[in-house]
């Protein structure tokens, strides 16, 4: 060796040993070598361990470890490329500490995620309804995950991006377990009570008045908004074929209304709010929670995987990330689909239907669901090294500078001062914004603009549209792979998508279904839409209790009140349907015509498929840009940022797309209603929305929003130039090609570094 300059540590016997004089750069500690193919063995010592160098003070070489090993033992003895939990770290858990293994734990945990958003986003609908919350009060509170994703996006980039990097997301992983769970305690407090309110305010306003006779008692309904519907004792029953049938005779007087309104309505009122208070700040603290939880994975998660595969590989590697991560939504979707197919309370029969305007889905079993298989996931993040043994990342070094709260102002100005990464950044909060929008109120939309079961909804905004982007993310990753584009001609994708998008939503401002089976539905010169009386029939109905019915003429009425029913059946106990309804039928002379069952009547209306064929379409282009724009992130900063840039995003996507999001689309929704639920001048939920105003406002500001995108995306392309991630694949391409030559030369198998 070459005297004092020169120090192996070796973990076994040398069968040779180079002699390397240290350079002038080497000296200065700027310098790593990696014996490779210069020696007759390949660089290697016994049992072919191929040594890493690398120069420490005074030009000293050190041997920092192995980068692959044919020995189990030799590798498993660090702690930092060995899979256990603490000291527990038994040899056959050592075979999962590849790539494949993380990649497999990293995709159902990012899974999990995606399904908690799309579920809560699948079950908003039944919570605003239960709890009598508006949309836009909803999205203040559900911009309370973004809050958490602010709040903790960069010290913990930068912190975790340094240290060990699997136990931060698994610790993110319990926390956003914790938080999941914790959003179903509303449920389990306050369940039981707000469904039997629930179904008090769609279908009762009392008990009725005491009345003998064929086993009818004081606790049968009596539907609200009937025609001449007056004092509750002034009601007679009859046993019908199908049931009990009730008729009335006058209308409420407005003493009572004023006597209910000052004493058991502000009763219950009151304790109406104070249980929305408490359930608004249950939701608030969990989905802080669930914020900070999520930001662990994504911005940890995506740079240990990027410095784990070769570079050539990571197109591959973030198209089956961010392709499967989709299924998440969509499987988010579906399990909101089959849980609100469920009543809310599991242990009772409610003796009506998920089409019945009473009925409240199991909005909360999700959410436990979702809760317990990430605690068990977390079980196994838990296990990965620092960095797997097969890692391309600098190898650790003793005395290396550990992250220091003062030098973090230094590393956020060296990401600050990068263009590129400042107009990637903004590019995706414009991009996020208006998909995040759009997805949070589809569910709804879909219900309102088409009629279709809140479960119905559910299902086609998983299938219908996020399956899609997960094949157009798949399919984009395999082509940067094998086409090896540059990153302008990435940028340009980009922002052609956006341009793609936004025409796009132009287009389905157009698609849609008109109200126009809605029986007394006009519309102002204002282009405001309203009720008016159907018939000459003199109801004095209440125009704030929206409970539609569906007549026998097909036409859906406000309630049986602007229906003229006088008549109703009861059928184990619930409302069924109405008769003598004296707006029904006016124009027919068959004598059974002028009945009427709950709910809307089917909507006849063929544009369903075209849209979602055409939002299908537009979605599926979009998401093509997923991949590229990921490898424009991590190879426009320096490696030792990948995680911060990441937060740094975050950060952003956080404060200026992620929480307005839900505020701006929450305010376009109400801003589409056309009946408010009012009770005593409180004002409640919206029971009914202008399906036009909706679908134009709706597709409107998404447009918009991506027109913008698309600008910023142009500037991305004309400074991408100086990124250069395709000289990097063909450097680690030649130095693979060179390896297999020499690892065949001497009668070893190469390497397969794909999956």
């Amino acid at each position: 060796m070459a005297g004092e300059d020169t120090q192996i540590l070796a973990n076994g016997t040398a069968d040779a040993v180079l002699t390397i004089i240290p350079s002038e750069k080497m000296t200065n500690g700027n310098s790593d070598l990696q014996c490779k193919n210069k020696l007759n063995n390949n660089g290697s010592m016994a049992n072919n361990k191929t040594l890493e160098f690398t120069s420490g003070e005074n030009g000293k070489l050190i041997t920092v470890g192995d980068e692959k090993s044919n020995s189990l033992h030799t590798e498993f003895d660090d702690a930092d490329i060995s899979c256990g939990w603490g000291p527990c770290r038994p040899h056959w858990l050592q075979f999962f500490a590849t790539k494949q293994a993380f990649l497999v734990t990293f995709c159902l945990t990012w899974v999990l995620q995606g399904m908690y958003y799309t579920y809560f986003v699948s079950v908003i609908t039944t919570i605003e309804k239960l709890f009598q919350i508006q949309s836009k009060t909803t999205g203040i509170i559900m911009s309370a995950t973004e809050i958490g994703q602010i709040g903790s996006s960069l010290l913990l980039t930068y912190y975790g991006g340094q240290g060990h990097r699997p136990k931060w997301i698994a610790w993110g992983m319990i926390l956003f377990a914790v938080s999941s769970f914790t959003c179903s305690l509303p449920h389990f407090i306050f369940g039981e009570q707000l469904i039997q309110q629930n179904e008090m305010l769609f279908s009762v306003v009392g008990s009725s008045g005491s009345i003998s006779g064929n086993g009818f008692n004081s606790t049968d309904p009596i539907p609200a908004n009937l025609c001449k519907l007056h004092e509750r004792q002034n009601v007679n029953g009859t046993m019908g074929p199908n049931g009990w049938i009730f008729s009335t005779s006058s209308s409420h007087s407005n003493s009572d209304s004023i006597e209910y309104c000052e004493g058991e309505f502000l009763t219950e009122q009151r304790i109406q709010s104070k249980i929305t208070t408490v359930v608004l700040a249950i939701f608030f603290v969990s989905l802080l929670g669930v914020g900070m939880g999520q930001t662990a994975v994504y911005t940890l998660g995506i740079p240990y995987i990027d410095d784990n595969v070769a570079s050539r590989e990571s197109p591959l590697y973030f198209a089956i990330t961010i392709g499967v991560r989709i299924l998440g939504p969509a499987l988010g979707f579906i399990l909101g689909s089959l849980c609100t197919m469920l009543y809310a309370d599991l242990s009772t029969d409610p003796q009506i239907t998920p089409t019945d305007p009473r009925w409240v889905g199991a909005w909360w079993l999700g959410l436990v669901l979702i809760s317990a298989m990430l605690m068990l996931v977390s079980v196994a993040m838990f296990a990965f090294p620092t960095r797997l043994p097969t890692s391309r990342s600098p190898a650790k070094i003793e005395d290396s500078k550990k992250p220091s709260l003062r030098d973090f102002p230094k590393a956020v100005k060296r990401l600050l001062k990068n263009d590129i990464l400042m107009f990637r950044t903004a590019s995706s909060v414009l991009h996020i914004l208006p998909i995040a929008g759009l997805y949070t109120f589809l569910p709804k939309y879909l219900e309102t603009q088409f009629r279709l079961p809140a479960h119905h909804a559910n299902m086609i905004s998983g299938v219908g549209g996020i399956l899609v982007m997960g094949l157009g993310i798949i399919i984009s990753g395999v082509f940067i792979l094998r086409a090896k584009p540059n990153a302008r001609f990435v940028a340009a994708w980009i922002a052609f998508t956006a341009v793609v998008y936004a025409l796009g939503m132009g287009t389905l401002m157009f698609v849609g279904c008109p109200m126009d089976d809605f029986a007394g539905l006009t519309t102002n010169t204002n282009g405001i839409s309203g009720f008016e009386p159907t018939c000459d029939a003199t109801c004095d109905c209440d125009r704030n209790k929206f409970s539609p019915i569906c007549g026998t003429d097909k036409r859906t009425y406000f309630s049986a009140c602007h229906a003229g029913c006088s008549n109703y059946t009861v059928i184990d106990g619930k409302v069924s349907s109405f008769y003598n309804c004296q707006c029904i039928g006016q124009n027919y002379t068959m004598p059974d015509i002028n009945t009427a069952t709950i709910g809307y009547c089917e909507l006849e209306c063929s544009n369903f498929w075209v849209y979602m064929i055409l939002f299908s379409l537009f979605v599926f282009i979009h998401s093509t840009s997923e991949v590229g724009s990921m490898l424009l992130i991590l190879r426009c900063v320096d490696p030792r940022d990948k995680a911060m840039a990441l937060g740094l995003i975050q950060f952003a996507i956080g404060l200026f797309g992620n929480v307005p999001c839900p505020i701006v689309y929450g305010a376009v929704v109400d801003s589409a209603c056309l009946v408010w639920e009012y009770a005593c001048g409180e004002r409640g939920a919206c029971w009914l929305y202008d399906s036009n105003i909706f679908r134009m406002f709706f597709h409107g500001t998404t447009g918009g929003i991506l027109v913008l995108a698309f600008i910023v995306d142009l500037v991305v392309w004309y400074k991408a130039g100086s990124i250069n991630f395709v000289d990097e694949q063909t450097a680690e391409e030649s130095s693979a090609e060179e390896m297999t030559t020499l690892k065949s030369q001497d009668g070893q198998p190469p390497d397969n570094d794909y999956l």
